[in-house]
């Protein structure tokens, strides 16, 4: 399994930890550094287990440490987790389970608890179910991710590597890149319980840039589409520059960047200013609130996604 690693010092001990727990024993463990600047390095490497091995390298971005470590991979599957997360102990086992059971699967997610800053279980998950053919061309189409990608999936390593693995010219989506091509490969299947944590702090990629984030997914979905309906697929440069969201988009890009603040307000029980921030949001967007609101309730009464422990 593949950690990329860049200045997460405060965090990637317990990454490590969460790995080494696993109930399924034969693993190896690639910590990429992507030239670090703390210790968090030097405290993978000071950890005595022959499974680990930390490779060191220049700053290049998330996506190529996480192409050099599939490249460094021997095992026939890979999966992905990064340095500032955790998994639980059945996590490795259940969803390697679920891609050996059936031929048609090609990676496999599932439901993750969130974290705040300081370790603290929040209130709150994020997931879905990925099998069916609606959500299956949605994926194919990059406009669904279904799981926190870039610390939950595992895959078949070849067919990750047939795909092309990660477009190292992307920002912020390029794990949703991915799983669009490994959706044209096979089914994706979601493991429907609690089987890791996902840390939430402001200074993630995807709360400090919301905009940018947004215009590159636009261009992961016109790309992925072109991709599937067998037409020439935009080149990213041209795309930026052209780039021009509508009135409507930016509204709804409003709204959506308030809705998950609120999410996020909520699990820290801050529920006045969540409140607030949600009813902009609906304000704004009506059905894209009330779907998301619609889902995070259905995640939670599921009785297959109970919490963990």
């Amino acid at each position: 399994m593949i950690i990329p690693l860049y200045n997460t010092e405060k965090y990637i001990g317990a990454c490590i930890a969460s790995v080494l727990s696993q109930t399924h024993k034969n693993l190896e463990v690639i910590v990429v550094d992507d030239g670090s600047t703390d210790g968090g390095a030097a405290i993978a490497e000071a950890i005595t287990d022959p499974r680990i091995r930390v490779d060191r390298g220049p700053n290049r971005g998330v996506s190529a440490a996480r192409n050099r470590g599939i490249a460094l991979a021997k095992g026939e599957i890979v999966a992905f987790l990064d340095s500032d997360d955790i998994w639980y102990p059945d996590k490795l086992s259940e969803q390697i389970n679920v891609l050996q059971s059936d031929p048609d699967v090609v990676a496999v997610g599932a439901i993750f608890q969130y974290l705040s800053r300081d370790g603290r279980r929040l209130l709150g998950q994020v997931g879905q179910d990925a099998r069916g053919a609606d959500a299956r061309e949605r994926m194919q189409r990059g406009q669904l991710s279904p799981f926190p990608i870039d610390s939950c999936l595992i895959a078949w390593a070849d067919v990750v590597r047939d795909a092309g693995g990660f477009d190292e010219s992307l920002s912020v989506v390029e794990d949703i890149d991915l799983l669009s091509r490994l959706a044209l490969a096979g089914s994706i299947a979601t493991v429907m319980r609690p089987l890791g944590a996902y840390r939430l702090h402001s200074d993630s990629v995807s709360a400090r840039d919301h905009a940018r984030m947004k215009m590159f997914m636009r261009f992961v979905e016109q790309r992925a589409t072109a991709r599937l309906e067998g037409r020439p697929t935009p080149d990213l440069e041209s795309f930026v520059s052209a780039y021009r969201p509508t009135r409507a988009q930016r509204r709804r890009d409003g709204a959506a960047r308030r809705f998950r603040d609120a999410g996020v307000l909520a699990m820290e029980g801050r529920y006045v200013r969540a409140t607030t921030l949600c009813a902009l949001a609906l304000a704004a967007w009506p059905s894209y609130t009330l779907r998301r609101i619609a889902m995070r309730l259905q995640i939670r009464r599921t009785p297959s996604a109970v919490a963990h422990g």
